[in-house]
């Protein structure tokens, strides 16, 4: 593996961890409220799912779009 890429590997590794960790807290905090998520599960993993989705796509279109040029 190349530095480079070792670097922006252990950055989205740390990036994860961070919202991981956010998540766990917003979580804790609904429970302490006794309140109920604001989107139901599986509907919410969706909507992460097309962001993620989203972000991929035109990273890639950017990416490519570049390389034309």
């Amino acid at each position: 593996m190349t530095a480079p890429r070792t670097a922006r590997t252990a950055a989205f590794a740390r990036r994860a961890r961070g919202f991981l960790l956010a998540g766990t807290v917003m979580g804790a905090v609904y429970w302490a409220m006794d309140a109920a998520a604001p989107a139901p599960p599986l509907l919410s993993l969706c909507g992460l799912a097309g962001v993620l989705l989203g972000e991929r796509v035109a990273t890639t279109f950017r990416t490519r779009l570049a390389r034309r040029r």
